[in-house]
């Protein structure tokens, strides 16, 4: 009997890029049964950890069922499981992994059981960094004259793995496509290229995100 896939994600472009290029990857696996939802209460983003903690625990106890999330790392709220902890961490993956750790720890801690069919993921450092995996993909979807090629340019060849385009404020992934690209929407837009880039070449150059997708395969499998 085929497993059911159940995302939680953090916002309305998530849930698009979820529907629009994750679905079909896994209807190609014969994973048919997947539901996609926003986290309740989030206005758009996540602003409280119990929030997303109440919805995993009203998924996770679905028969046959796989559960996993799609959150950013930029801007996540500091009441996450030990978050004061990461700062000890050297560097943002290890933050990141630590983060994911802790909240499985944290809801089998609370619910007394290992809930083995559980995926915790946050996107470093955001789901924007997914956008960059193509360069050519960004300018088929714009004018020449709305984009700031110059500094496109200048962020791949600093970046070969989008992920780690950093969370500061000024220099997080969005906010660099908002500055350099004039009009990009990041719902429309931002799934639209990493559509048109194909999901292999999002999995070749973001290691994390490629992993996640790994992960659950195993699960759907086992």
């Amino acid at each position: 009997m085929a497993k059911r896939l159940i995302f939680i994600v953090e916002g309305e472009t998530e849930k698009d890029f979820v529907k629009e290029i994750l679905h079909p990857y896994f209807f190609s696996k014969n994973i048919f049964d997947i539901n996609t939802f926003k986290i309740k209460y989030s206005g758009g983003g996540l602003s409280n950890y119990s929030h997303l903690k109440s919805d995993i625990i009203k998924s996770i106890y679905q028969p046959n069922t796989v559960v996993t999330t799609l959150i950013d790392f930029y801007g996540l709220p500091k009441d996450f499981p030990k978050f004061k902890e990461i700062q000890n961490l050297p560097t943002s993956v290890e933050k990141v992994d630590f983060l994911e750790k802790s909240i499985k720890q944290d809801l089998e801690q609370f619910q007394k059981q290992k809930f083995d069919n559980f995926v915790p993921y946050i996107q470093l450092h955001e789901f924007e960094a997914l956008v960059f995996t193509s360069l050519e993909s960004i300018y088929n979807n714009f004018e020449s004259n709305k984009v700031n090629k110059a500094e496109i340019d200048k962020i791949f060849r600093e970046f070969n793995n989008p992920e780690e385009i950093n969370g500061n404020p000024n220099t997080a992934p969005s906010k660099r496509l908002l500055r350099n690209i004039s009009g990009y929407n990041k719902i429309v837009d931002g799934v639209m290229i990493i559509k048109n880039a194909g999901l292999k070449s999002v999995r070749q150059r973001c290691k994390r995100f490629a992993n996640w997708l790994d992960t659950i395969n195993a699960k759907l499998i086992d």
